[in-house]
């Protein structure tokens, strides 16, 4: 059986902020605002692949009220929720992602990013694809307020 999900996130950015993109640390005066990392990339694949699942959302696993999340890298939602889907059968066939961010272009850093996804997922870097859009300069994404991921996930199982 072949299953699709998809996930979303978005944070706030300010100043003195980490910006933290797919498990890597991007160079920026403006990072993500969030009890966690604020790797929005990486919270909309958790999304996407409990969606693909059936088994709920990110909030449900690793919910922003509980202090044991407080600043932890969101590579390990990651890994708790591949483990998860591993022993509901389900395997990752690919996934597509597309970041939504004014400044920085992320021209340089998608590579890595995808490789890094790769890794994470334990699947081949072919079945991983990154895009990174502006929001030409409308909303607050526009405006350098806001970073937000879409991420679409196939599932076999």
């Amino acid at each position: 059986m072949i299953r699709v999900g998809i996930g979303y996130d978005l944070h706030r950015l300010k100043k003195n902020c980490r910006l933290i993109i797919g498990g890597i640390e991007i160079n920026s005066e403006f990072g993500a605002y969030s009890h966690s990392d604020g790797d929005c990339l990486l919270h909309a694949l958790v999304d996407a692949m409990l969606g693909a699942a059936g088994l709920g959302d990110i909030g449900e696993y690793f919910p922003d009220t509980d202090e044991r999340f407080r600043n932890v890298g969101s590579s390990f939602f990651v890994t708790k929720t591949l483990d998860l889907i591993n022993k509901n059968g389900f395997k990752i066939i690919n996934m597509d992602a597309t970041i939504l961010l004014e400044r920085p272009k992320l021209v340089n850093y998608k590579q890595i990013i995808k490789k890094n996804i790769a890794n994470l997922l334990n699947i081949s870097e072919h079945l991983v694809n990154i895009k990174a859009k502006t929001n030409e300069k409308i909303g607050e994404i526009g405006e350098s307020l806001a970073i937000a991921s879409y991420v679409v996930v196939l599932l076999e199982g």
